[in-house]
């Protein structure tokens, strides 16, 4: 008699449905025992980010998160209390140590808490602490820095990336000034010697010497339509307000105080002009008719007022004061009328600066790792004070910051 024949497939079909079903099998007793025993998440941690970490609008970002316990089924990415992202276990019965990576497109602009929920087979389910992540309005950023032991200007963008070096050479450059036509207006000083305003292309990178005086001339700023450029000179005695043209030409003196005079911001239709003076011993903050003729105090306050920035709407005035402790940024109306305080940093915060659409504020506090002057850093917040986030972080002084583009 012949062999029987064979019959196709019989051989290797029988063992792999033996293999699933003991699979199948094994994964319910365990996910069983899990339920008997105790399944759990013992822990669950966003790995990275940190806390405080930038990234662009719109930008897909990557979010790692580590958990352990028994019996982990399931695991979700929460944006501001919003399931973002989720990932569910290849295993029936769950893992007991877990690495997941989610994704998220960063918006909208501002701050978000993000966590992480993992879910067990019996039903359990813990979150992570939050991880606050900041989003901030688009743009461009210059400031000045002492990086390399003398100061210089910077650029870099809203999210603290792209950081570089706009200036170099002998001198000391600061307080930038970003206007139309890619142009920065600065002060330098020479070693030894005055400060001048200086301008430079940022297209070819060439700088030229708009005042070359013989006192010192600083704090410049160009006016809303770039056809004039407001800054502070002490050429014929106590730092007053001048007025020139783009080129350096026409340069004419516009107040002629008995006290110091500071820190220029122009309104945003160009017809006056903020500044801080000293006068009877305290600062505070007056505002001009471009022609000199109108004078108008807008603070009077026993404490230390300057730093006076209009908004691009005209309606407020960002400034500082010292006038509930140390220096913090106030908000009042264009009038003087409605002060405010919207920030309460611990060590003091300074130097305001509107975004082009008036919707934020950037500024330096003191939170640095240096000491003195060099723990200021860059910060950007929305006009009330909320959402501060911070853009820099080192031993170094950044300082002066302006809006740029």
């Amino acid at each position: 008699m012949g062999k029987p024949t064979p019959q196709p497939g019989i051989g290797t079909l029988v063992p792999l449905g033996l293999v699933l079903v003991l699979a199948c099998l094994a994964s319910s007793i365990l996910a069983v025992a899990y339920v008997l025993l105790g399944a759990g998440v013992s822990q669950v941690r966003i790995s990275s980010p940190l806390s405080g970490h930038m990234v662009a609008e719109g930008e897909v970002f990557v979010v790692h998160a580590e958990s352990s316990g028994r019996g982990l089924i399931k695991s979700e990415l929460l944006v501001d209390g919003v399931v973002a992202d989720s990932v569910s276990s290849s295993r029936p019965a769950g893992l007991t140590d877990w690495s997941v990576v989610y994704s998220w497109r960063a918006q909208p602009v501002g701050l978000h808490r993000l966590r992480v929920r993992i879910f067990d087979v019996s039903g359990g389910v813990a979150e992570s602490s939050s991880v606050v992540i900041g989003v901030p309005p688009p743009g461009r950023i210059v400031f000045s820095s002492n990086r390399t032991g003398t100061y210089d200007i910077y650029t870099m963008r809203t999210d603290g990336h792209e950081l570089a070096a706009i200036t170099g050479g002998p001198g000391q450059r600061r307080e930038p000034s970003c206007g139309s036509e890619r142009r920065l207006l600065f002060s330098r000083t020479e070693d030894g010697g005055g400060s001048d305003v200086w301008l430079l292309q940022l297209e070819t990178g060439r700088e030229s010497n708009l005042t070359a005086s013989l006192g010192g001339d600083r704090w410049p700023r160009w006016a809303p339509d770039g056809g004039s450029i407001a800054f502070v000179s002490d050429r014929y005695g106590p730092s007053q307000l001048f007025l020139m043209g783009p080129d350096g030409s026409g340069q004419l003196q516009l107040t002629r105080e008995e006290f110091l005079v500071d820190q220029p911001s122009w309104a945003p239709d160009g017809s006056r002009l903020l500044f801080a003076a000293n006068s009877g011993g305290n600062w505070d903050i007056f505002s001009t008719s471009i022609d000199g003729r109108s004078l108008t105090r807008l603070t009077e306050d026993m404490a230390q007022d300057g730093q006076p920035a209009w908004s691009p709407g005209g309606n407020e005035i960002a400034f500082v004061s010292n006038r509930e402790g140390n220096r913090q940024i106030y908000v009042m109306n264009a009038d003087g009328t409605g002060q405010r305080r919207i920030t309460a940093f611990p060590s003091g915060a300074e130097q305001p600066r509107w975004s082009p659409d008036g919707e934020w504020i950037a500024c330096v506090a003191y939170t640095g790792q240096g000491e003195g002057l060099d723990a200021r850093e860059i910060y950007v917040m929305r006009r009330d004070g909320s959402d501060q986030m911070r853009l820099t972080d080192n031993l170094f002084d950044d300082t002066e910051p302006d809006w740029c583009e």
